[in-house]
């Protein structure tokens, strides 16, 4: 019998891991496998999630130490799905909340059903209602959809970069950087089930988080494979520089509506995802064409 397994890599702000296991509790996940970054064993921050995970009932499967290389995370997702390889695995970072059509359990077995291999899906960005960058509350307060009540387009509008995941997927999948697309495997088609992937990355720490990441990478101190990625950081920082440190929520470009954690909440999700799934699948068998499978 297949189990449904979750695999994170966990790093820098860890404000929002007792959310996120919470969510994932909730969604019927019935193995977690959380894997703990720091870049030194000095962090600060390593005892007190030691701690938050322990007191969820659970332990980091793993400690992962050193520079925060763009291939370290796929790597050590790759290498913990492969442990169990006919089970299903929700691929998450810590930021990630998926949402579905149909309840995680319904999902999997129609999966199983139609001889699908993973389930693609979308970020929606969660931000606070008006632009800023506020803390999440502590655990068991407002709910997060609450104090980031406004989902949009951030990541693909913004920062042009790309939005697509795949959230849920059997452990024998290649998955690409970013587990942004499947390079195996059969994909269950988006009109029949698309996952939201609420993106609550916008908190107190996405500033320096993000000029972090364009120091580091721009210096070689982590090795990156696509430089895109410190383009995509810097559209980031520009716009709330340019906007007295908020995003422009007012902004029609980016998309953002009043949603709650429901499927259907944000209007033009259908429309969202066909697009999305049709423009990508089309991206990435250019790419396998021409032998760029981790490109980008």
């Amino acid at each position: 019998m297949t189990v449904v397994r979750l695999v994170s890599v966990v790093g820098g702000d860890t404000s929002l891991l007792p959310h996120m296991l919470a969510h994932y509790e909730g969604l019927g996940v019935e193995a977690f496998h959380v894997i703990r970054h720091v870049e030194s064993r000095e962090d600060p921050t390593l005892p007190s999630s030691v701690e938050v995970v322990r007191d969820a009932g659970h332990d980091f499967t793993r400690i992962s130490v050193g520079p925060w290389h763009e291939h370290l995370n796929p790597r050590l997702i790759r290498e913990t799905m492969a442990e169990h390889p006919d089970d299903w695995w929700v691929v998450a970072d810590l930021d990630e909340f998926q949402v579905y059509p149909d309840s995680l359990k319904e999902t999997v077995a129609h999966c199983e059903r139609h001889g699908f291999d993973y389930v693609e899906g979308a970020f929606l960005d969660r931000v606070a209602a008006d632009g800023s960058f506020p803390d999440p509350g502590p655990f068991g307060s407002a709910p997060l959809w609450r104090q980031y009540p406004l989902a949009g387009l951030v990541t693909l509008r913004l920062m042009g970069a790309r939005p697509t995941k795949v959230p849920l997927a059997r452990g024998r999948m290649e998955l690409g950087y970013g587990q942004h697309n499947s390079w195996t495997g059969r994909g269950a088609p988006a009109a029949r089930v698309y996952a939201q992937v609420h993106h609550f990355k916008w908190t107190a720490s996405a500033g320096e988080r993000l000029a972090k990441r364009v120091a580091a990478y721009s210096s070689g101190e982590w090795h990156i494979n696509n430089a895109k990625i410190i383009d995509e950081s810097r559209a980031f920082l520009d716009h709330v520089a340019a906007h007295s440190g908020r995003l422009a929520v007012d902004d029609p470009r980016l998309g953002f509506q009043r949603c709650a954690l429901e499927y259907g909440d944000y209007a033009g999700w259908a429309d969202l995802a066909e697009t999305l799934s049709r423009q990508y699948v089309e991206f990435d068998a250019a790419r396998a064409a021409t032998g760029r499978r981790e490109a980008g």
